[in-house]
C-alpha cells in the first residue's frame, strides 16, 4: 500500500511534465560548430563591449551551513524576448524585495537568450539588492551534446559577481537533461570542468540517486509544487524523495496555480483549497530537512504558474494570462518566505484580504472553444478563495454576485476563507470594532456563466486596510527661504588632486567607491573627475570605468596607496594616461579633506504655476504602501536608484512632480498621483518604513514596497510650466558664485505629432514597421512615446507598454495602411483612457512636417530610464555614405573601429549611423552589432573593401538590409 501511494504521484509527474516546458520554451538547437563560433565571438566581445563585461570577476561565496535556508525564483528567459536591461532591473528589485535569494534563469537554445542573460546578471549586480543568478538549462530546448555547451555557459557566467554559488561552486540547475540527454558520464565531466554545484531536475531518476547519480549535490522536484490528482497537496512525494536522496540533498518547489490550454497540452492541476498557502505551511514543517526551495515561476504565462506582472512575450496561442494578475501573491509569499527562512512566522502588521477566483464554473460550456475542457477540469472546486491577514480580531464579508458570507470575529493571524462561486463581481469588506477598514469593489474581474473560451486560470487580488491621506491646501504662489549646510556640488575637475594607485576591496561587490559610476570607451581622468564633481573622490579603473564616492574604505578596501605598477591600464580616451587596473583605482581626491564640509548658504525664491525646483517645497506625508496590481508602483513618473539616496536628493530629482517617495534605502519615485496600480495613498504605520537611507543612516527611506512620501504644499496635480530663480552663495576659501536658471516644463509638448490611426506591423523579419529607437515603460502614454521619438518622423505605441520610433513606416513587410481602430484596443499602461496599440498593431503618430526631423528638448526626469538611447536618437543618418564590406583586423581585439559600440536585437543601418553620429565611421556587423570610430585601420585592419558576399548577415531590425558578417563590417563614412 505504501508503494502505491508513491507510484500515483510519480505517474502523473512523468505523464505531464516532460512535455510541460516544450510549448512555452523554444526548440531551436544550434549545431556544435555554431555554438563554438558564438562562444569564441562572445569571448572576444567581452573585452571590448562593456555591456558584455562582468560587473566584477569574483563572487562573494555563499557558505552552506546547517539551518540556513534559501529561496529561488524560476524565471523563463524564453518568455522575455522584448526585455531590455531596465526590465531586468525592475524584476530584480521586485523579486529581491520578496526575500528571494537567487533567480534560476531557464534558458533554451535561441541565440538571443545570451544577451538577456547578460542583462540579467548585470542588472542583479548593479541593483545593490544582493540578489544572485544561476542558469537552469532547459533540455527540452537546450542542446543535448557531450556537455560542452553547458560547461561553457556555466564557466562564462561564473565570472560575474551576481553568480549564485555554494561553497564557492557555481550553482547549475536544469529542467530535464538526465538519462535522455547528457547522461551520467557527461554530467560527471560537466561537474569536473566547472567545479559546479549540481541541483538538476531529471525525470526517470528514481532509485538511482545513490548509485548512478550519487555525485549530484542536490536534486529538486519540479512537479512536487502541485497535487497530481483530485486531492489536496500533501508531502507524500516530498517524503519519498527525501528517503531516496538522503539527508540534505532534496530540494523542492512551491507554486500557486497551473493551467494550460493548447492542442499540445490541455490540462489543469488542482490549485484549490489555498494551494499556495498550504504548500508554504508544508515547507515550513519540512524546513529541517530542506535547504533550497524554488518558486515556480515568475513568468510562465502559458502555464498560468506566474507570480510576476504580465511582461515580455506571451507564448503563441495563449490568451488566459493577460488581465489575470497574480502579483498580489508576491506580498503574500513574502510573509511565508520570511517564515521558512527564519523558522518563525512574522508579526502581521497590516490588515489585508487576499483573494483569487476562476472566471467561470468548472462545468461551464464555452461557446467558441474547439479544444474542449482541459483534463482535470472536474478536479476544480467552484469557490472564491481568500486569506484574511488580521492584526487583531476582525470581521470579513466576502461577496461574489448573489453569493455572500460574513465571517465574524476572526482572530489575529491568517484566516483561510472561501465563498461559493456565483455570476457577478467581487466585494471585500473588513470591520474592526465599529470601524470599516476595508470596503472594496475590485474592478477588472467578474464571473460569467457561459464563457466564449475556457479559462481555468485565476484572477488574484488584495485589498488593504488603511487611513486615507488628507490633501494639503493648494496655492498658486509660494515663497520659501531655506538655509542648509552641505558639501558643494559645483566643483570642477581642477579641484581634484592625484592620490595614487589604490586597491579595491576584498568583500561584497569589492567597490571602494560605492556611489555613482559609469563606463566610457573614451574615458580620461578629467572626464571621470567632472562626472564625480559632487563627490570627494573620483577613481578610474580598467581603462574605461569611473567610480565616485565620499569614502574610500567600503567593502574591505583600506584606501592605502600601492605600487603604481598595479594601475597599468591605459585610459580609453588618452593612452598617455593611466586609468587604473584590474581591481585597482587611479584615485583622485578633492582638495577639501573628506572629513570636512563646505558650507553652502542657499536662499531660494520660487514663483510657479506648477512645481518649485527646490526640495524645500515638499513636506512629509508619512509612510504609504505601494499598490497590489501591475507594477505595484503608486508613483509612476520618473524614478532612479542611488546608493547614496537621501530624502533631499529624491525631492530635488522630483522637483517637477507633486509627489516624491523614497523606498528600499536607495530608490526614488516621482508622480502627480499616488493611487496607481491598486495603491490607496493611505498612511500606514511608520514601522513599515524602516529602511535607513543609503546616503544618510539617520533618516529612513521607505521599506520593502513602502514609501516615505513627500508632497508639495501648494501644487496641483496638473502641473504645467515652471520657472525658478535661484541664488546660491558658496563659501569655501574665497569662492563666491551666483547663478540664475530657468527650467523647462516637465511635460514637453507633443503637439508636433498628429494621430494617423491604427496601423498593422509587418509580416516578415522582426515584423517591426518602425525600426528606429524602441522603449518599454510600464507607465507608457502617447505623449511619453512622442517625447521619446522626438528625433524621428513617426512614433507608435503598442501592447500597452511599448513605444517604437522611425522615419519610415514600411519596414519588414508593413504597408503603413490604416486599419480598423478595433485592432488597437490595448489601454495605455500609463493612462487607461487612451489606446496604446494592440498585439502587432501600432497606434501611429506622425510629425506635422515629415520633410525634416524635429528635435525636441526633454527634461531629464521625463527620460531618465532611457537616457542613452534618447540621446542618440536625435541625430539623423543622412550624412553617412556607404563604403562597402570591410574586414576586421587580425591582431589584438581584431576591431577596426575602436570608439563606441552597441548591440541591439533590432539593429538597423540607420540606427547604427545615428548612434555613431559623433564619429567619422559607423559599421554594422553580425546582424545586431554597431561599431563607431574615427579610424578604420586598428588592430591590423587595412580598411580595404572586400567582396560584398562576406557581409551577408541580415540586419536584426530590418531583414531588407545587410549588417555585416562574422568579422566583416558594412562600413559607412561621413
Amino acid at each position: 500500500m505504501m508503494l502505491a501511494l508513491f507510484i500515483v504521484p510519480l505517474f502523473y509527474i512523468f505523464l505531464f511534465f516532460p512535455a510541460l516546458a516544450q510549448n512555452s520554451r523554444h526548440d531551436q538547437r544550434p549545431t556544435q560548430r555554431q555554438l563554438q563560433a558564438d562562444i569564441e565571438r562572445r569571448e572576444a566581445l567581452k573585452f571590448r563591449n562593456t555591456s558584455m563585461k562582468p560587473a566584477t570577476t569574483s563572487s562573494e561565496p555563499l557558505t552552506k551551513r546547517d539551518g540556513t535556508k534559501y529561496v529561488f525564483m524560476h524565471h523563463i528567459v524564453g518568455s522575455i524576448y522584448p526585455y531590455v536591461y531596465n526590465d531586468w532591473l525592475n524584476d530584480v528589485k521586485q523579486i529581491s524585495a520578496m526575500g528571494v535569494d537567487a533567480v534560476a534563469l531557464n534558458i533554451g537554445s535561441d541565440v538571443w537568450q545570451w544577451d538577456r542573460v547578460v542583462d540579467a546578471y548585470n542588472a542583479a549586480a548593479a541593483s545593490g539588492t544582493g540578489l544572485k543568478m544561476f542558469i537552469s538549462f532547459d533540455y527540452t530546448s537546450f542542446v543535448c551534446d557531450n556537455g560542452y555547451a553547458t560547461t561553457n555557459w556555466t564557466n562564462y557566467f561564473a565570472k560575474y559577481s551576481a553568480q549564485f554559488t555554494v561553497n564557492s561552486k557555481p550553482m547549475i540547475s536544469t529542467y530535464g537533461g538526465g538519462y535522455d540527454c547528457l547522461g551520467v558520464d557527461n554530467w560527471k565531466a560537466v561537474k569536473a570542468n566547472t567545479n559546479g554545484y549540481l541541483m538538476p531536475f531529471f525525470w526517470d531518476s528514481e532509485n538511482t540517486f545513490k548509485t548512478d547519480w550519487a555525485f549530484l549535490d542536490s536534486w529538486y522536484c519540479w512537479g512536487c509544487a502541485w497535487p497530481q490528482g483530485d486531492w489536496d497537496k500533501n508531502t507524500t512525494d516530498d517524503q519519498y524523495y527525501i528517503q531516496q536522496l538522503g539527508a540534505g540533498r532534496y530540494a523542492t518547489t512551491v507554486s500557486g496555480w497551473f493551467f494550460t490550454h493548447l492542442s499540445s497540452k490541455n490540462f489543469y492541476l488542482r490549485g484549490d483549497d489555498w494551494l499556495l498557502i498550504n504548500r508554504w505551511d508544508e515547507l515550513f514543517q519540512l524546513r529541517d530537512q530542506l535547504t533550497f526551495v524554488e518558486m515556480v515561476t515568475w513568468n510562465d504565462y502559458g502555464e498560468s504558474d506566474y507570480f510576476g506582472p504580465f511582461e515580455g512575450a506571451q507564448p503563441a496561442g495563449t490568451y488566459w494570462a493577460q488581465n489575470y494578475p497574480h502579483t498580489a501573491w508576491i506580498s503574500l509569499s513574502q510573509y511565508y518566505i520570511s517564515a521558512y527562512k527564519t523558522g518563525a512566522y512574522p508579526t502581521i502588521t497590516q490588515d489585508v484580504v487576499y483573494w483569487w477566483s476562476r472566471p467561470h464554473p468548472a462545468l461551464a460550456t464555452a461557446t467558441s472553444d474547439s479544444l474542449g475542457r482541459p483534463t482535470g477540469y472536474n478536479w476544480a472546486d467552484d469557490y472564491l478563495w481568500a486569506a484574511a491577514f488580521c492584526t487583531s480580531t476582525c470581521t470579513v464579508t466576502l461577496t461574489l454576485g448573489s453569493s455572500t458570507q460574513t465571517f465574524s470575529n476572526l482572530p489575529y493571524g491568517v484566516n483561510k476563507l472561501k465563498l461559493p462561486l456565483a455570476v457577478g463581481t467581487v466585494g471585500i469588506k473588513m470591520v474592526k470594532g465599529s470601524t470599516t477598514v476595508i470596503n472594496a469593489s475590485p474592478t477588472g474581474f467578474s464571473v460569467v456563466a457561459t464563457p466564449s473560451q475556457y479559462n481555468y486560470n485565476v484572477f488574484v487580488g488584495a485589498e488593504t486596510a488603511s487611513i486615507a491621506v488628507t490633501g494639503t491646501s493648494s496655492t498658486s504662489t509660494s515663497t520659501m527661504t531655506s538655509t542648509s549646510t552641505s558639501v558643494t556640488a559645483t566643483s570642477t575637475s581642477t579641484s581634484f588632486t592625484s592620490v595614487g594607485c589604490v586597491a579595491e576591496g576584498t568583500t561584497g561587490t569589492r567597490r571602494a567607491l560605492t556611489s555613482a559610476n559609469y563606463t566610457d570607451s573614451a574615458m580620461t581622468p578629467a572626464k571621470c573627475q567632472s562626472f564625480c564633481a559632487s563627490y570627494t573622490y573620483a577613481g578610474t579603473e580598467y581603462s574605461s570605468q569611473c567610480y565616485c564616492g565620499n569614502t574610500i574604505t567600503n567593502n574591505g578596501a583600506t584606501g592605502a596607496v600601492v605600487a603604481s605598477s598595479n594601475c597599468n591600464s591605459k585610459c580609453g580616451g588618452d593612452s598617455s594616461q593611466s586609468c587604473g587596473g584590474s581591481y585597482y583605482l587611479n584615485l583622485y581626491s578633492k582638495s577639501v579633506s573628506s572629513s570636512s564640509s563646505t558650507k553652502v548658504t542657499s536662499t531660494s525664491t520660487s514663483t510657479s504655476s506648477s512645481a518649485s525646483s527646490t526640495s524645500s517645497s515638499f513636506s512629509s506625508v508619512g509612510c504609504i504602501a505601494e499598490g497590489t496590481t501591475g507594477t505595484r508602483r503608486a508613483l509612476t513618473g520618473a524614478n532612479y536608484t542611488d546608493s547614496a539616496m537621501t530624502p533631499a536628493k529624491c525631492q530635488s530629482f522630483c522637483a517637477s512632480y507633486t509627489y516624491a517617495g523614497t523606498e528600499y534605502s536607495t530608490q526614488c519615485y516621482c508622480g502627480n498621483s499616488l493611487t496607481n496600480n491598486g495603491a490607496t495613498g493611505t498612511i500606514v504605520a511608520s514601522s513599515n518604513c524602516n529602511d535607513k537611507c543609503g546616503g544618510d543612516s539617520s533618516q529612513t527611506c521607505g521599506g520593502s514596497y513602502y514609501l516615505n512620501l513627500y508632497s508639495k504644499s501648494g501644487i496641483s496635480s496638473s502641473s504645467s510650466t515652471s520657472s525658478s530663480t535661484s541664488t546660491t552663495t558658496t563659501t569655501t576659501k574665497s569662492t563666491s558664485t551666483t547663478s540664475t536658471s530657468a527650467s523647462a516644463s516637465s511635460t514637453p509638448s507633443s503637439t508636433s505629432f498628429s494621430y494617423v490611426g491604427c496601423v498593422a506591423e509587418g509580416t516578415t523579419g522582426t515584423r517591426r514597421a518602425l525600426t528606429g529607437a524602441s522603449y518599454t515603460d510600464s507607465a507608457m502614454t502617447p505623449a511619453k512615446c512622442e517625447t521619446l521619438c522626438a528625433g524621428y518622423t513617426y512614433a507608435g505605441t503598442e501592447y500597452s507598454t511599448q513605444c517604437y520610433c522611425g522615419n519610415t513606416i514600411t519596414n519588414n513587410g508593413a504597408t503603413g495602411s490604416v486599419v480598423a481602430s478595433s485592432n488597437c484596443n490595448y489601454k495605455c499602461a500609463g493612462d487607461s483612457s487612451q489606446a496604446c496599440g494592440g498585439s502587432y498593431y501600432l497606434s501611429l503618430y506622425s510629425k506635422a512636417s515629415s520633410n525634416s526631423p524635429v528635435t525636441t528638448s526633454t527634461s531629464s526626469t521625463a527620460t531618465s530610464t532611457s537616457t542613452a538611447s534618447a540621446a542618440s536618437s536625435t541625430s539623423t543618418s543622412t550624412s553617412f555614405s556607404a563604403v562597402g564590406c570591410v574586414a576586421e583586423g587580425t591582431t589584438g581585439s581584431r576591431y577596426a573601429l575602436t570608439g563606441a559600440n552597441y548591440r541591439d536585437s533590432a539593429m538597423t543601418t540607420e540606427k547604427c549611423q545615428s548612434l555613431c553620429a559623433g564619429y567619422t565611421y559607423a559599421g554594422t556587423e553580425y546582424s545586431s552589432e554597431c561599431f563607431c570610430g574615427n579610424t578604420v585601420t586598428n588592430n591590423g585592419a587595412t580598411g580595404s573593401v572586400v567582396d560584398s558576399s562576406n557581409c551577408n548577415y541580415k540586419c536584426a531590425g530590418n531583414s531588407a538590409e545587410s549588417c555585416g558578417g562574422s568579422w566583416y563590417l558594412n562600413l559607412y563614412k561621413q
